[in-house]
């Protein structure tokens, strides 16, 4: 997600507060100048409280997009619900986060100033099928040949051929 803020840039506008394109969030953020293009890395910068994300619903029959804002230093990650505006959406239900995009990316957590897309299904879609794999023996193994007389012996099936 492209985060923008004004601030002092060092090379062309050392008193006034121009637009700038914040790159990478945490301890150095790192600062893109939207003027004159410098990338330096900013200290004392503060992070906005709120973050503005884009949120994909996947629905079956309409698919839509909503922008949702969260808590900045807000972890979110896959499988969680997550609560949209009914009054936006027209849709009740709790959504689940199904996808978290970053960049290019998908990543199975994010904190929400890092997350360009969250794609979410409303929970009332998802079904949540368990699959059991039944691990069968194949019938010409040797353990499930048995004999006229009834015991186990592979050797009575198996024919030797001399090559010579």
């Amino acid at each position: 997600m492209t985060q923008h803020i004004k601030i002092e840039c060092p090379s062309c506008s050392p008193e006034e507060k121009v637009p700038h394109e914040l790159v990478k969030f945490g301890i150095s953020p790192l600062v893109h100048c939207l003027e004159c293009g410098l990338v330096y890395i900013v200290s004392g910068l503060k992070v906005p409280e709120k973050i503005s994300v884009r949120v994909f619903v996947n629905r079956i029959e309409h698919p839509f997009t909503h922008w949702v804002k969260l808590n900045a230093g807000e972890l979110l990650r896959e499988d969680e619900e997550i609560i949209l505006d009914k009054v936006k959406t027209g849709y009740g239900s709790p959504f689940v986060i199904t996808s978290l995009q970053v960049g290019v990316r998908r990543v199975p957590s994010a904190l929400a100033e890092e997350l360009d897309t969250i794609w979410a299904r409303p929970l009332n879609e998802i079904t949540f099928a368990k699959r059991r794999k039944i691990r069968q023996k194949h019938p010409m193994s040797f353990e499930n040949i048995t004999s006229t007389a009834g015991t186990s012996t592979a050797s009575e099936y198996l024919e030797v051929v001399d090559e010579s």
